[in-house]
């Protein structure tokens, strides 16, 4: 419903995850403005300030079950009977951690966020996608073609998002429902200060012995990322690959989105693994040769 309180059939409609900053957020505004009515999920609803027509901020943390299905209640009300034309899979964490330190918890703490979370709301939604026979965008990243040092449990979820996503586009395919995985590079948002920051702890979390062997490497990791990071595209970049994703006749099943995206594509898919890994850790600054 708009904020009159009465739904316009007439407009297209999505629920953006995560959309309280970044991508989520830029996606949220921009389709807003192009008339789209856009479910805005985040966990603080109460800390989103933005006011603009046909966006409708909605409680949603994809970690936890009940907040789902109190989102999928509240939407599909909302919606009066009519179908949900479009799901944007967005919310996700970032995470550095060297693997021989990386905990059980570590990894139960990314993958409820970035790939059991986006599989229990598509699963909510559904219903909602069958009637319109919508469109679902999974936000993927460049690192599901290309692994970097440290980054080994982001790029682990990320590959399981273009899996997901492959397997959805073939199983969804009867119910006219086409599902497009997104593949940000280098995009300028607060993710990447507030990953150095949790860095930081990580860092100071390691016992004396991983402090010694990766402090100095995962330092210099994390000011090289955010210097990269803070040059990138701004968020809406990647917004209006979205939308193109959501509105073009027949969309492609895989978008790169950013600045270094074609490149760090390339050399995902084409070069030598050996020779990719020496170009990653000179580019990188980390070490790269066998300690005498």
């Amino acid at each position: 419903m708009s904020r009159e309180g009465c739904f316009d059939r007439g407009m297209k409609t999505v629920l953006v995850t995560g959309a309280s900053s970044g991508i989520g957020e830029a996606t949220a505004l921009r389709l807003a403005r192009a008339g789209w009515r856009v479910f805005a999920g985040m966990r603080n609803v109460e800390r989103f300030a933005l006011k603009e027509p046909g966006l409708v901020p909605v409680a949603l943390d994809v970690a936890k079950a009940e907040s789902i299905a109190a989102a999928q209640a509240e939407i599909a009300k909302a919606l009066e009977g009519a179908g949900l034309d479009a799901l944007v899979n967005n919310a996700g964490i970032g995470q550095v951690l060297p693997m021989e330190h990386t905990t059980p918890e570590d990894l139960q703490r990314i993958f409820s966020i970035n790939v059991f979370g986006l599989l229990a709301v598509t699963q909510a939604f559904l219903p909602e996608l069958r009637k319109a026979k919508g469109r679902i965008v999974n936000i993927s990243s460049i690192g599901a073609l290309i692994t970097i040092p440290f980054g080994g449990t982001l790029c682990a979820t990320k590959h399981c998002v273009e899996a997901f996503s492959d397997a959805m586009r073939m199983e969804f395919l009867p119910d006219g429902i086409e599902v497009i995985a997104i593949r940000p590079a280098a995009i300028h948002s607060p993710a990447a200060d507030k990953l150095a920051g949790e860095g930081e702890r990580t860092i100071a979390a390691l016992p004396a012995e991983g402090q010694a062997r990766y402090g100095g490497s995962l330092r210099h990791f994390l000011a090289k990322m955010v210097e990269d990071e803070n040059a990138g595209s701004p968020p809406d970049v990647v917004a209006e690959v979205i939308e193109k994703a959501l509105t073009v006749a027949k969309p492609e099943a895989h978008y790169l989105a950013g600045k270094h995206a074609h490149i760090l594509g390339f050399l995902g898919r084409w070069l030598p693994d050996r020779v990719r890994d020496q170009v990653l850790l000179r580019k990188l600054g980390l070490p790269h040769e066998v300690k005498e």
